[in-house]
């Protein structure tokens, strides 16, 4: 009865000897004294420098002129704006000089005897300097108030023309703003001696040519 059992008892021992083995499999390589896996360190990321967006300067004289149409109630103003003197040469130091030409229209204007008259009274020019980051002072100031009762007629083929000059300039000055206003005034019928007085307001900004050594 005795050897009997012990059958059953070494056959169980010989089915465990596999799974002792599968077990160490795992460290049988350091065992060994094999190098153990090692994981490469990651790769160190170079920093890159990250473009900053310059935005261009703006420059309605550009191509050297500029056609803006203005609403003064009832009646438009076509003005064209120039510069005698070139773009590249708009420098901070420099005269700069601008001239300009408007000419009124509007559904009751005319030069015929039924028709009413369109006269320019007041020009100005309000002009702020923009540095570099974006700050701004005030400039100088332009006004041309007509001596003559009404006006400065200006309705086709006639026009309101005239020219100013922006002085010098702060080193460093990007652009100058104009604001510029024109008070129009506009007969009331036809031969009358009365008015009525509407305002037209434009915006011009030409760029500050910079010196090309910047060192």
């Amino acid at each position: 009865m005795t050897r009997r059992s012990l059958k059953p008892l070494v056959a169980a021992a010989g089915l465990l000897l596999p799974l002792t083995a599968l077990t160490a499999c795992g460290s049988v390589s350091a065992v060994a004294g094999l190098p153990a896996a090692t994981t490469s360190p990651s790769a160190t990321a170079t920093p890159t420098a990250t473009p900053v967006a310059v935005t261009p300067v703006q420059n309605d004289l550009a191509l050297g002129s500029a056609h803006h149409e203005l609403q003064a109630g009832g009646m438009t103003l076509a003005v064209n704006y120039w510069s005698t003197l070139d773009m590249g040469k708009w420098t901070a130091e420099a005269a700069k000089p601008i001239q300009l030409a408007a000419t009124i229209t509007g559904p009751n204007l005319g030069t015929a005897k039924k028709q009413q008259k369109a006269y320019v009274s007041n020009f100005t020019v309000t002009s702020s300097l923009v540095a570099a980051d974006g700050t701004t002072t005030t400039g100088p100031t332009v006004q041309d108030t007509s001596r003559q009762t009404p006006g400065y007629l200006a309705m086709a083929p006639y026009a309101y023309s005239t020219s100013f000059v922006l002085p010098s300039v702060p080193a460093g000055t990007r652009s100058v703003e104009m604001l510029i206003s024109y008070d129009v005034l506009e007969q009331s019928a036809p031969g009358a001696a009365d008015y009525s007085k509407q305002t037209a307001t434009d915006t011009i900004t030409v760029a500050i040519a910079q010196p090309t050594d910047a060192g």
